[in-house]
């Protein structure tokens, strides 16, 4: 679960994984726009992300990765910006080479960004998206070269040397996991603008999350089989 760590009366939510949402785990209400990941880790997957109920603003997620990814199930509006960035914080957070990524309610990929243009160095922004649709998203984030994967293909091209938001590979399918090492861990900080808790009606239930999973995991084998080939007399 999540640490409160900053309080706002208006705001009375509530961090869970989405399988256990749906499943009706017993939960607190805790009022907070600043989270501190705690006893539960965020999950890689849409599955397993980790998502914030309630209502209004989320300012800002706070954790840590050890050679892996986090991702956040997050509420955004249509025709509001949205940003993320590791470029604003303190100095006892972000001490590695992050990546962060953008993820539609389906798992698609929309944008990612590994070193920020206009700041420099190695830490990410994603800046300025317009969404066209109010709902659920998901946001990762990761250390420099952990590679989301659909069905074993690159979401995204390679972020290396681009500064801004990058565009997912065109046809790219649904998340299914992750490819390659990093070598890259510590506590990070994400600042967040645009991006508001979301209400339990907005959670997919685990069932239809997981039969999509396989569904995407079965075609990723499919297009991994090679065509065999006949003998031409």
């Amino acid at each position: 679960m999540f640490t409160r760590i900053k309080s706002f009366k208006s705001l009375k939510n509530t961090w869970l994984p989405i399988a256990a949402l749906a499943f009706g785990a017993a939960t607190s209400a805790q009022a907070a726009a600043v989270f501190v990941e705690g006893g539960g880790d965020a999950g890689e997957t849409i599955v397993t992300a980790k998502t914030f109920l309630g209502s209004g603003p989320i300012d800002a997620i706070q954790g840590s990765i050890d050679g892996d990814a986090d991702l956040f199930a997050i509420y955004l509006t249509a025709g509001t910006a949205f940003s993320a960035t590791t470029t604003a914080s303190g100095i006892d957070y972000n001490f590695f080479d992050t990546v962060l990524y953008l993820f539609d309610a389906a798992g698609k990929g929309l944008i990612g960004n590994d070193d920020d243009g206009n700041v420099g160095g190695s830490q990410s922004t994603l800046s300025n998206y317009i969404p066209t649709v109010s709902g659920l998203y998901y946001l990762a984030i990761t250390g420099a070269s952990y590679t989301p994967v659909s069905g074993g293909s690159a979401i995204f091209p390679s972020l290396l040397g681009q500064g801004g938001n990058v565009a997912a590979n065109p046809g790219a399918g649904a998340l299914t996991g992750w490819s390659s090492l990093t070598s890259e861990f510590g506590e990070y900080e994400i600042q967040l603008v645009g991006a508001s808790a979301s209400a339990a009606s907005d959670v997919p239930e685990p069932g239809s999350l997981l039969l999509a999973g396989a569904a995407l995991g079965v075609a990723g084998l499919i297009r991994r089989r090679k065509p065999v080939t006949t003998a031409q007399a």
